[in-house]
């Protein structure tokens, strides 16, 4: 039997793995757009190039301790590294809340096997969605060493654990787990892939990074073509609020008669991407019973009626 103390311990212990987690992936998203190895060397002071000790390597403990300074040279250590840290356990802890204390649809206190496997797989792509939120907002690129890797571990696991996705793209075989994958990844990457061809064609212009085709093939490999789809709108709304703020400091430079640039109507997409995703995986198990399921459905009617089947549930079988 799961009690509330074990769920406690459990959520302590998933807060303590993110920070752990989300140590690795400050390496990851420093390293990896420059094709560093992420496990070696060590960590290392920019500045003064010592090692950084295994006591000055704790996850926001150490930041707090050192007071945000090296120990060797005071040089300062960015206050991103422990919130990057601490944003990934909070994301951990709001896997398993959604998977496990809402989503699981379960006698209390039971735990079925496929609820550690569900966690560990939507932790796997917290991990990926971070690292590509914070490289394409350094860089204005996503690597395809997450995507890719991403895409594959969204399609072997889901095939080889069918029942792992969330509700509609759960399977009951491996082939059919395999498909609904990939199926999501060609929704997902394809949709993307779409709108970036046409919107270069009509700005003349790359309108659209392909690193943000291979992100959403990534997530609908993972989670489906249903969540692909909301990603990719619910991805707009959430980058508004900067497209905004990039719009007043446009206005403002063109006020103070300086020189707008390239970068200053630009913005990635990728981050709003990833943010909409993980926003979706945590809320779906409600989401989906409660309104998508319905929306969903009426998209399927309007699809059948436009392909010549105006009876419910497509074509005469």
């Amino acid at each position: 039997m799961v009690t509330w103390p074990i769920h406690l311990v459990l959520i302590v212990f998933l807060f303590a793995l993110g920070t752990v987690v989300g140590s690795f992936l400050n390496v990851c998203i420093y390293r990896i757009p420059w094709q560093k190895s992420v496990v070696w060397p060590g960590s290392r002071c920019p500045k003064c190039w010592n090692a950084i000790a295994p006591q000055d390597n704790i996850p926001i403990v150490s930041w707090l301790a050192l007071r945000g300074e090296c120990r060797s040279c005071g040089a300062p250590i960015a206050a991103r590294y422990p919130l990057v840290e601490a944003l990934v356990g909070l994301l951990f802890v709001g896997v398993y809340v959604s998977d496990v204390l809402y989503g699981a649809e379960i006698p209390w206190g039971a735990l079925p096997a496929r609820y550690p496997l569900e966690v560990a797989y939507h932790l796997t792509l917290v991990a990926l969605l971070v690292a590509a939120t914070f490289i394409d907002y350094d860089l204005w690129i996503i690597p395809d060493e997450i995507t890719v890797t991403g895409m594959i571990v969204g399609l072997g696991v889901g095939a080889a654990f069918p029942e792992v996705r969330p509700d509609p793209s759960t399977a009951q075989t491996h082939a059919a787990g395999f498909w609904v994958g990939l199926t999501g990844l060609l929704v997902g990457g394809g949709m993307t892939w779409a709108v970036r061809l046409l919107g270069s064609l009509a700005f003349r212009k790359e309108a659209m990074g392909f690193g943000d085709v291979t992100l959403m093939a990534m997530i609908g490999a993972f989670l489906g073509w249903q969540v692909a789809v909301m990603t990719f709108f619910l991805g707009a709304f959430v980058g508004l609020g900067h497209a905004l703020w990039k719009l007043v400091k446009m206005i403002g430079k063109r006020l103070a008669g300086r020189k707008i640039v390239g970068v200053d109507h630009e913005l990635p997409y990728g981050p709003y991407l990833s943010m909409a995703a993980a926003m979706l995986m945590l809320s779906w198990p409600w989401l989906w019973k409660h309104w998508a399921h319905g929306y969903f459905d009426q998209l399927r009617m309007v699809f059948w009626f436009l392909l010549g089947f105006p009876e419910v549930g497509g074509p005469p079988r």
